[in-house]
């Protein structure tokens, strides 16, 4: 084998969790380490940065779980979906459906039905984190636009804005979380939270939506026209959404 193709071969290794015979053949044994235990070394290093990774993205998930249960989750997900990218914020994306195949397999997972939206709540939290800010609405680039224009114009939504809907207390059991971790998850009554996540300059807010709220910011999603958007009656949300910043422009 040629230097790159051990070099590829080594980063599948220890990236995809694999093992490679011949690649352990062109390894010199140590005193104390057989070249399995070499590979198992640095794969073991890897699977400890992924896990602080999704640590760190998901805390709210770990403190309710606990740490030592939150690792064996992790080193599952892990497992099933290695890093294929060089920037650790990208990882952790399908932790979500994970979760919830988890919750539908583990019988001690079982009163955690709403553990996979409480995820997808946290990764929203931090894709706005990361996002990129957005300049305000240009009220002046849309006044010239035609009344036709208007109508059939789609609005953009900030980077930084993210919501979504549950029907599950989320926000509660998020937010509960923040700050003590001796409340039980059943301490928060069991009703629907729609949420909305927004960062604000540099603070993020998690806030509740209303349920036409939510449609409104569902069509604008969608792609839906002014006009439509009009027809459904819902469009006295759109100056609410550009004063709060949560739309930073229009398509034509």
């Amino acid at each position: 084998m040629n230097l790159q193709v051990l070099q590829e071969i080594f980063i599948k290794q220890i990236t995809q969790f694999e093992i490679d015979d011949d690649f352990l053949k062109q390894l010199t044994p140590s005193l104390s380490l057989s070249p399995e235990q070499q590979v198992a070394v640095y794969q073991n290093n890897v699977r400890g940065a992924l896990q602080s990774c999704l640590a760190q993205i998901y805390p709210v998930c770990c403190t309710i779980l606990g740490e030592g249960y939150f690792k064996q989750l992790a080193k599952g997900y892990i497992q099933h979906h290695p890093s294929r990218h060089s920037n650790l914020n990208d990882y952790g994306k399908a932790f979500a459906e994970f979760v919830l195949q988890q919750c539908q397999k583990r019988p001690e997972l079982a009163e955690f039905g709403y553990l996979s939206d409480l995820v997808k709540l946290e990764w929203r939290y931090h894709q706005v984190y990361y996002a990129k800010s957005s300049p305000p609405f240009d009220f002046e680039e849309f006044t010239h636009l035609t009344e036709r224009q208007q109508a059939h114009s789609t609005f953009q939504l900030a980077p930084c804005f993210q919501f979504m809907a549950s029907d599950y207390p989320i926000l509660s059991i998020f937010q509960m979380n923040q700050v003590s971790t001796t409340k039980k998850h059943e301490a928060v009554l069991l009703k629907a939270e729609n949420v909305g996540v927004f960062r604000k300059q540099n603070r993020i807010e998690v806030f509740e939506l209303e349920p036409s709220a939510l449609n409104a910011l569902n069509l604008i999603q969608a792609g839906s026209t002014l006009q439509a958007i009009v027809q459904a009656k819902l469009d006295d949300y759109l100056p609410q959404f550009i004063q709060q910043g949560w739309i930073v422009g229009t398509e034509k």
